[in-house]
């Protein structure tokens, strides 16, 4: 018992000199390099390298909800653009990778009302299927997969935009996320 207790002040010893000598000396240096190493990184892409373009098809719409492929085609579009890792074409053949959405669950529902029994706040549940193809040869890239998100937004007489506009920009980066780095 006295030999483990010996060996525990030992280790504490060593561990306070240690201590000592990283405060003093090396601690300037190690602040530096974290914040050097932290500033470099950057996401990993499981994306082969050859593909540098994307043309995103306009979404299919399997719902009953008019316009939702229209608003769901933009929203990707802007998150294709605000990543930039994917430079967008006008023309599937002039891209290196298809991408391919289908809404296929747009559920729409009031959870709030007004003082005038009037609908205020809404809950969206989204979920569509996203694939990308490689339009030379015609093979997936990336699968077809579901992805699923969902908002509750309230409704205001300020001209914000279409507060289910988050939900659309999620389900973008979600796609976004698992084609370029596998995640999501």
């Amino acid at each position: 018992m006295e030999e483990r207790v010996n060996q525990v002040r030992f280790q504490l010893k060593v561990l306070r000199l240690g201590m000592r000598d990283f405060w003093g000396g090396n601690y300037p240096f190690l602040v530096v390099l974290a914040v050097l190493l932290g500033c470099g990184t950057v996401g990993v892409r499981t994306l082969p390298p050859q593909y540098e373009t994307v043309f995103i098809r306009m979404s299919n719409n399997s719902t009953l909800e008019y316009g939702a492929e229209e608003r769901l085609t933009e929203s990707l579009v802007e998150e294709f653009q605000r990543d930039g890792r994917l430079r967008q074409v006008n023309n599937w053949q002039d891209a290196d990778l298809v991408l391919e959405v289908n809404i296929k669950k747009y559920n729409l529902r009031s959870i709030a009302l007004n003082n005038d029994n009037r609908t205020a706040g809404r809950d969206l549940q989204l979920s569509v299927s996203a694939g990308a193809r490689d339009p030379q040869s015609g093979l997936w890239v990336m699968p077809e997969q579901d992805f699923v998100d969902s908002g509750v937004f309230f409704l205001t007489n300020t001209p914000s935009g279409r507060r289910e506009d988050d939900v659309y920009r999620r389900i973008g980066e979600q796609i976004i996320s698992r084609l370029l780095e596998g995640w999501g």
